[in-house]
């Protein structure tokens, strides 16, 4: 049986999201964040090309749909990560780390509710990592590009439910104390 609450069911609204990656050896990884509405009708992979400015036949791209998410309007966010930046001398927003993992701290609320685009942008970054050794076409992709590629290999790629929380980390560090 289905629960439906009442009166008229509208889908909410779905935006696509564009991280626009870019590495260097002195800075790290750093994106551009671009976001627009998905058309009725529209396929979201084609709109990511067209919102980071990329033609249907553009080979020199990587375009990847790294994740999705509800926003705090409730619209739903789905996240595609684009390398190399097309535009590389637009400013950028620096990635710290891109270690950091949003978690919540409630099982029955999985969504973190720190969660910040940097989290995201990591997150992408993690996830092209994982790609790189299990997607042949990610990989030649990247082998094109060697000194992103030794950047990612620097990235842990493992999936978010392999990941060790850092409470057993620091209980390893402590002896169980």
């Amino acid at each position: 049986m289905m629960f439906r609450m009442p009166g008229p069911v509208s889908p909410p609204p779905v935006m696509v999201e564009a991280l626009l990656l870019r590495y260097d050896a002195v800075v790290g990884f750093a994106y551009r964040r671009l976001l627009t509405g998905l058309a009725r009708s529209a396929a979201p992979d084609r709109t990511a090309r067209r919102l980071a400015g990329l033609s249907d036949d553009d080979d020199c791209h990587l375009v990847h749909s790294t994740s999705w998410r509800a926003d705090d309007e409730g619209a739903i966010v789905l996240t595609y990560v684009v390398h190399p930046d097309p535009d590389p001398d637009r400013p950028a927003r620096t990635l710290a780390d891109p270690h950091t993992i949003a978690r919540s701290g409630r099982p029955g609320h999985p969504a973190p509710s720190d969660l910040t685009v940097d989290h995201v942008a990591s997150h992408a970054v993690r996830h092209l990592a994982l790609l790189e050794g299990t997607d042949p076409a990610v990989a030649a992709f990247l082998a094109a590009r060697p000194q992103a590629r030794r950047a990612l290999t620097r990235v842990c790629a493992a999936p978010a439910g392999q990941l060790r929380p850092a409470v057993d980390d620091e209980l390893a560090a402590t002896g169980g104390r």
